[in-house]
């Protein structure tokens, strides 16, 4: 089967983002990030039938993408639609921990299982982690027994997310208001 032309509203019509990824990512590779971005579970012939190459090569780009580690291919919880709770935790680190001790505290929250992202940061904070629970009560439990009496955290603020409208390039519909 030939592959179908990329229909108009799947092209890279903002010029602005063509810039930032010309250097990694050329528009055919920004769309099948887009359409695994929507579906994960796509075949490489849907994918290349929305991406307007064959199975073969969009398997190809699909698997030097995920090489050169720029896409991962993985399950997400969306915690809105299954009406849990989630918070951003602003981290200031203390300034006279050691290196040992910070390593030791990042290495576990790696593996905090109801953390889902951990960013570091430059300025006012030195690290936002996302955080889940059944409930708002829990995750400040959660993180009192984490984060209060470590050694590494100065102080952390916890701001509760009420609604995503946008994550992962989708629009989500549900949660609670």
């Amino acid at each position: 089967m030939a592959p179908q032309a990329t229909p108009p509203n799947e092209r890279l019509n903002n010029d602005k983002v063509k810039q930032i990824l010309k250097k990694h990512l050329d528009e055919t590779d920004y769309r099948i990030y887009k359409a695994l971005n929507e579906d994960g579970r796509m075949s490489d012939t849907e994918l290349g039938e929305r991406v307007g190459l064959s199975r073969t090569a969009a398997r190809r780009r699909r698997k030097n993408l995920e090489e050169k580690g720029l896409i991962d291919v993985l399950g997400v919880l969306v915690l809105q639609e299954a009406d849990l709770a989630y918070a951003d935790v602003f981290v200031t680190l203390n300034s006279d921990v050691d290196t040992e001790t910070l390593e030791e505290f990042l290495e576990e929250i790696k593996h905090e299982e109801l953390i889902y992202e951990i960013g570091e940061y430059m300025g006012q904070y030195d690290l936002l982690l996302r955080v889940w629970h059944a409930s708002l009560s829990d995750i400040n439990t959660f993180l009192r027994s984490l984060l209060q009496d470590h050694d590494a955290v100065g102080q952390y603020e916890t701001i509760p997310v009420t609604k995503t409208h946008k994550a992962w390039h989708k629009t989500l519909s549900g949660g609670t208001e």
